[in-house]
């Protein structure tokens, strides 16, 4: 855990860069803190023109960084030798300078070197100095550094730098790998249903110190897995394919149906006043009646349309009218046979069985590319002497 030295936050071992200030952490982040009774000793000459820094020594108790030893407390300058000491040992003690812009504090702080004597200035000052040319008004930012071979790839929900194109966690502030801006940053849209079944699973980070695996072919369980289930549903489709084509018929006849209107209508017989053209006036009160009175199988109404479509619902309203007092005067269809026929020939034949009430009641019948329905009535009630009526007749289909 490395422990940023602007902000102090935590980041994880071998990030290059803060994730909250993006301060380079390799001068700015600490593992741990040096010990308390510590001073770095003063810099010495290694005699090759390089300066070395002495190892830090214990401080002593009495060690006051603003009085050095040969000083006095209160004074500016150091004292004398005082009298019987012996000059060899003061020749043994190397000979120190303080660095310009330096203070006493930072002399037992391994920022002083030894005084060696300066090079000769040798430059000439009679040659004026080179012509300064004005830069760029902008310094253009360096280009990242690109993402070495080896490392993963940003994973789904992680951001993308800009400018190094490396993969950072969301709460990240700044990049990992160069310290850009993450503000701007896009994040990694997540995988489609179809890549996330063949995509590897990511794998978990090794122990430090250990190698990883030879790679070993493993076998494709998810994708065997997906063709197999694949596999199984077609061919349940295709084994109930005739159950199937049915269930999805009715539900587009349920929903998509609508009224078909026939463009003629013809009948067995008629009442002069009642005419055939009355069934499918969408009134009512005003109904078709049989030429003849009493029950007998011979009545029928064959309606012709214009075009070819699927009938799928039938809807009858027998007798003359929807008022009861009316209805009862004359007969009512009891059975009645539907025959839905095609420009080729072949029909579809149905038969339904009413009951004796005013409302209009619906049947379901299923016949494709119908041209021509005929409604027979086999059967009907009420009085002996009057005729059988049909007020209104309605075709549902796509």
């Amino acid at each position: 855990m490395l422990i940023c030295g602007e902000c102090s936050t935590r980041n994880n071992d071998g990030e290059s860069f803060c994730a909250n200030c993006g301060a380079y952490l390799v001068w700015q982040g600490e593992q741990g803190k040096p010990s308390e009774g510590a001073i770095a000793r003063p810099e010495t000459d290694s005699g090759d023109g390089k300066t070395v820094l002495m190892p830090k020594l214990p401080v002593p108790p009495d060690h006051d960084p603003m009085h050095p030893p040969g000083r006095e407390r209160g004074s500016e300058r150091g004292t004398a030798p005082q009298r019987g000491t012996k000059t060899d040992q003061l020749s043994s003690v190397p000979r120190v300078t303080r660095l310009p812009g330096t203070f006493p504090e930072q002399e037992f702080a391994g920022v002083i070197r030894a005084e060696k004597p300066l090079k000769p200035d040798t430059r000439d000052r009679t040659e004026p100095p080179p012509e300064v040319k004005p830069g760029p008004s902008t310094i253009p930012l360096a280009a990242g550094t690109p993402p070495s071979t080896d490392e993963t790839p940003p994973a789904p929900g992680e951001l993308i730098c800009g400018r190094c194109g490396a993969g950072n966690s969301r709460e990240r502030h700044y990049c990992r790998r160069c310290a850009a801006s993450l503000d701007e940053a896009v994040a990694v849209p997540p995988l489609p249903w179809w890549r996330r079944l063949t995509a590897p699973r990511p794998k978990a980070p090794l122990p430090a110190g250990t190698r990883p695996k030879r790679k070993r072919r493993h076998f494709p369980v998810r994708l065997v897995s997906f063709l197999a289930v694949l596999g199984i549903l077609g061919g349940a489709a295709y084994a109930w394919r005739g159950t199937i084509d049915t269930a999805v018929a009715q539900v587009e006849d349920r929903f998509l149906s609508s009224d078909m209107r026939a463009k003629s209508i013809t009948a067995s017989s008629s009442q002069p006043d009642r005419l055939p053209d009355f069934a499918i006036d969408t009134f009512s009160d005003r109904s078709w009646a049989a030429g003849v009175a009493g029950n007998n199988g011979d009545q029928y109404l064959d309606f012709a349309f214009e075009r070819e479509f699927r009938l799928t619902q039938i809807v009858i309203s027998g007798g003359a009218s929807k008022d009861s007092n009316v209805a009862i005067k004359e007969r009512r269809p009891r059975n009645v046979e539907v025959t839905a026929g095609q420009a080729e020939g072949q029909s579809t034949t149905e038969r339904f069985q009413l009951k004796d009430k005013t409302e209009s009641q619906t049947f379901n019948i299923a016949a494709d590319r119908v041209t021509a329905v005929r409604l027979r009535i086999l059967d009907s009630t009420g009085p002996e002497e009057a005729p059988v009526a049909i007020a209104e007749v309605q075709f549902l289909g796509r």
